[in-house]
C-alpha cells in the first residue's frame, strides 16, 4: 500500500471506530491493529489521535466548502425556483451528504463527544447548525436580492428552512420532510 493510502485507511479506519465506540474509547493501538500495522508506524503519518481526529475534520470542511462554491455557482445560473427542483436539493442535502457515510459517522462521534468535550460540541453545532445556518442565509439574502422570493428576511427563512431539514435529518422521514419542504415552497415563491 503507498503512503497516502495508508494514510487514508488510518483515517478511515479511526472513523469506524470512533463513530462505533466514541473517541475516548479507541485508542492508537485499536487503530493501528484495524488497519494491520504497527503502532508505533501511525505515528508516521499522524502526532497523535487528535491529529487524527483533526484530519478528519479537515476533510469534512474541505468536502463541504467545496459543495458549498459549487451550489452557488449552480444557483447563479438559475433563472427559476421550481418547487420540485427546490424539495430535491433538500433532500439531496439530507441523503447525499448528511446521511453520506463519512459525515455521518463523523456527525455521530461529535454528537457522542460533545457533552464532555467542548471542541468537539462547537465542532457538532458549527457542522449541523451554525455553518449550514449561515449558507442557507447567504442564499435567501441573493433570491431577495434577484427578486425571486416574497419575504424580506433571509435570517427567518434560513431558520425556517434548516429546521425542515433538520427534521428529516433526525426523522429521516423522507416523506413528510419532503411536503414540508413543498408547503415552504409555496409559502416563500
Amino acid at each position: 500500500m503507498t503512503a497516502e493510502g495508508t494514510k487514508e485507511s488510518i483515517l478511515n479506519t479511526a472513523l469506524d471506530l470512533f463513530s462505533q465506540k466514541g473517541y475516548a474509547a479507541v485508542s492508537m493501538r485499536d487503530i493501528s491493529g484495524a488497519v494491520g500495522i504497527r503502532t508505533s508506524s501511525i505515528y508516521y503519518y499522524f502526532k497523535s489521535k487528535q491529529d487524527i481526529f483533526d484530519a478528519l475534520i479537515e476533510k469534512a470542511e474541505e468536502v463541504t466548502n467545496g459543495l458549498t462554491q459549487n451550489f452557488f455557482v449552480a444557483l447563479g445560473k438559475t433563472k427559476e425556483i421550481k418547487c420540485k427542483d427546490f424539495v430535491n436539493v433538500g433532500k439531496l442535502y439530507v441523503t447525499g451528504y448528511l446521511n453520506n457515510d463519512k459525515v455521518d459517522k463523523l456527525l455521530k462521534t461529535l454528537e457522542c463527544e460533545r457533552f464532555h468535550d467542548e471542541k468537539a460540541d462547537q465542532i457538532w453545532r458549527k457542522m449541523l447548525f451554525e455553518d449550514p445556518i449561515v449558507h442557507a442565509k447567504a442564499v435567501f439574502d441573493e433570491l431577495i436580492k434577484r427578486g425571486m422570493i416574497k419575504d424580506k428576511d433571509a435570517g427567518m427563512l434560513a431558520s425556517e428552512y434548516h429546521a425542515i431539514i433538520m427534521l428529516g435529518y433526525f426523522t429521516n422521514d423522507i416523506d413528510k420532510f419532503g411536503k414540508m419542504l413543498t408547503l415552504f415552497h409555496r409559502r416563500t415563491f
